[in-house]
């Protein structure tokens, strides 16, 4: 149970990308994970994004000269099918707020609705036999191939009256990667690293920002790879804590079917997370998540500071 709890908070916390206000919403990595003895699971996480600048199509650091945050309500379940197949879906609504002159100070909605799943191909420390006798496999790691879905539900560019009120990114998109866990000892130590291919669909607008348009308008996220590696330590049966390294690398977005130089987008962050057992069933996780803000930890995004507290509950079989 102790490792579902970290993987947790690699999807929901590190795989995510480091979202501009204007592109936000839920992601496939907002998606919980269940154990092999879970059947369900309910949780509902909280995360306040403080933008502190951004870094350029040349990956130097610009500070923010006005207040941008952002707040998310994520709700997630998850159901096990069977012991190789387990699915989820992910529901945010976001808060948006900016001092920014000229601007709407406050906006909120639905963000995107995100479905999803993994099927396992390994589970750690599994019976085996070997010859007559049924021992436990301490070699093989936990490993998963993982995929989801992500419905445009909240409000994007084409819907919105302006930048605060965008809560989605408007455009669907689909992921498909690989999950990977190796305990190094028992109850104690484990590494665990994830990895995901991201397919964002064309989209045709027939609106910007509610306002109808007659040209043609059509755009397309470029293909992306997010990454995250983590160490994870438990300290007794009540508490742990973990260090990730996470980012993604995107390629060039395409207006009209030509690409747009200089476009691409990469961002790197590092999240320290800290788990309570208070009993068998339930877990809090709290973690703060850093953008560097230094000259190229990133190209064409977003830095911030987030702060999560998640709380999870557990149905076993």
């Amino acid at each position: 149970m102790k490792k579902i709890i970290l993987i947790l908070i690699i999807q929901i916390f590190t795989i995510t990308e480091l979202y501009p206000c204007n592109s936000c919403g839920g992601g496939t990595g907002d998606l919980a994970v269940l154990s092999l003895d879970g059947l369900a699971l309910f949780n509902i996480g909280f995360a306040r994004d403080q933008y502190t600048g951004i870094w350029d199509k040349n990956g130097k650091w610009v500070k923010n000269n006005y207040s941008q945050s952002q707040i998310r309500v994520i709700f997630n379940s998850a159901y096990r099918l069977n012991p190789k197949l387990q699915f989820a879906v992910s529901l945010p609504y976001v808060l948006n707020s900016s001092n920014i002159p000229d601007l709407k100070e406050k906006g909120s909605g639905i963000g995107d609705i995100t479905l999803g799943g993994r099927f396992e191909i390994f589970h750690e420390f599994q019976p085996k036999k070997s010859g007559k006798k049924l021992l436990l496999d301490k070699k093989l790691p936990y490993l998963a191939l993982t995929f989801g879905f992500t419905l445009p539900t909240g409000k994007s560019e084409e819907t919105a009256e302006n930048d605060v009120d965008i809560t989605g990114k408007g455009f669907y998109s689909t992921t498909l990667g690989i999950s990977l866990t190796k305990t190094i000892v028992r109850n104690r130590f484990q590494i665990l690293a994830d990895a995901n291919w991201q397919h964002s669909f064309e989209k045709k607008y027939s609106k910007y920002y509610g306002k109808p348009i007659t040209y043609d308008y059509r755009k397309q996220a470029g293909e992306k790879f997010n990454y995250a590696l983590t160490a994870n330590y438990i300290f007794s049966s009540w508490h742990s804590v973990s260090l990730t390294a996470a980012g993604f690398f995107q390629g060039k977005y395409i207006l009209n079917g030509e690409s747009i130089e200089n476009s691409g987008e990469r961002s790197t962050n590092f999240t320290i997370a800290y788990t309570y057992y208070p009993i068998v069933p339930f877990r809090i996780t709290s973690s703060v998540k850093l953008g560097l803000p230094e000259n190229n930890f990133g190209v064409n995004a977003q830095g911030s500071t987030a702060f999560n507290i998640n709380f999870t509950y557990y149905i076993g079989q």
